[in-house]
């Protein structure tokens, strides 16, 4: 079956992340950020199916095993995942902290979600992908009906005049948003089902709902607000009423988000198991996830200068993944050439 993970993995860190950064460098032209991101984020998605092909129907594990670059790039794959792993972990209990449990410790809220997603990284590559595509029908579904309830708030006015942002500002939230939605899916490369074809589909699907979601945000909110709140894309969602006294529903709406991070971190958890050498591999796998674990809890999610750091630095992080990414490109191309 034809797998959704590239849309979870596109929006995933757009939540508390990507939509803060767009919005506090784009302001309300955030949304001319992400139509460009898009673009560049194509070209990326494409860079990796070139990968994927010259890969020529090996895994990654298989093919980098027999040289020390291969070793060094599955190294650097491993750290990436684990990355991402981190930045979920520091995400998830920061919002549950802020607007349902806010006395509960951070441990208490990650290690059920954590858990969850180990006993699922056990089970077949088939019972992920199978589960995106039901769990793909629930978001869309989720998104839509949102989107119907908010519109009457909105004020066309919010999002003039056009083009008053910086050049400079839009053109840096577009490289954020890019590098967000896109790099992460380096993630997708040893799942053998889809095709660039799919990918793609599935990545302009989710960046239809994010351009969306930013169109809304700003629209319901202007812009002094959406550059105010930590989670403008939640927050936005707090004007909806319906009969003028059905309250509070958009905490209905966390499980879309929720969606996005567990597919997303399941995934990383998934590859990372299967990356890791064979000889003492549940040791690894399970010690570093401990470690990733504390580190994103005990000593990253108590300092909120450490986290907001993190964060602005999170897309130029991956954008030095991304030259590792094509190092590996171009170590592939030139094997590929010499096996033929």
């Amino acid at each position: 079956m034809k797998n959704k993970l590239s849309y979870f993995i596109t929006r995933s860190t757009m939540f508390g992340i990507g939509f803060f950064l767009l919005f506090k460098y784009a302001g309300k032209d955030a949304w001319i950020s992400v139509i460009l991101g898009t673009i560049l984020g194509v070209v990326i998605m494409y860079l990796y199916h070139l990968i994927k092909k010259y890969l020529n129907n090996e895994t990654l594990k298989s093919k980098l095993n027999k040289s020390i670059w291969g070793k060094f790039f599955l190294t650097i794959l491993v750290i990436f995942y684990l990355y991402i792993m981190m930045i979920i972990l520091i995400l998830l209990p920061m919002f549950v902290n802020s607007f349902y449990l806010l006395y509960t410790p951070k441990i208490l809220i990650v290690v059920p979600f954590v858990l969850i997603s180990l006993y699922l990284s056990q089970k077949s590559k088939n019972t992920l992908t199978n589960l995106s595509s039901l769990l793909f029908v629930i978001s869309i579904f989720t998104i839509i009906i949102f989107y119907s309830l908010l519109t009457k708030y909105n004020d066309i006015n919010n999002l003039l005049p056009i083009f008053s942002t910086k050049t400079k500002s839009i053109l840096t939230a577009t490289f954020i948003y890019a590098s967000i939605t896109s790099i992460p899916n380096i993630a997708l490369i040893n799942y053998p089902n889809n095709t660039f074809k799919d990918d793609l589909k599935n990545y302009l699907w989710s960046s239809l709902t994010n351009l969306g979601i930013t169109f809304l945000t700003i629209l319901s909110l202007g812009e002094p607000l959406i550059k105010i709140y930590s989670f403008p894309e939640y927050d936005v969602l707090k004007q909806i009423k319906i009969f003028n006294f059905i309250e509070n529903i958009e905490n209905f709406s966390i499980i879309v988000w929720d969606i996005d991070l567990f597919i997303t971190f399941t995934v990383m958890a998934t590859n990372l198991k299967e990356t890791l050498p064979k000889k003492y591999n549940k040791v690894y796998f399970y010690l570093l996830i401990f470690i990733t674990l504390f580190i994103a809890t005990f000593i990253i999610g108590e300092n909120y200068k450490i986290i907001y750091a993190v964060f602005f630095s999170y897309a130029y992080v991956l954008y030095g993944f991304l030259l590792i990414f094509l190092l590996l490109l171009l170590y592939l191309k030139s094997h590929y050439k010499k096996g033929k």
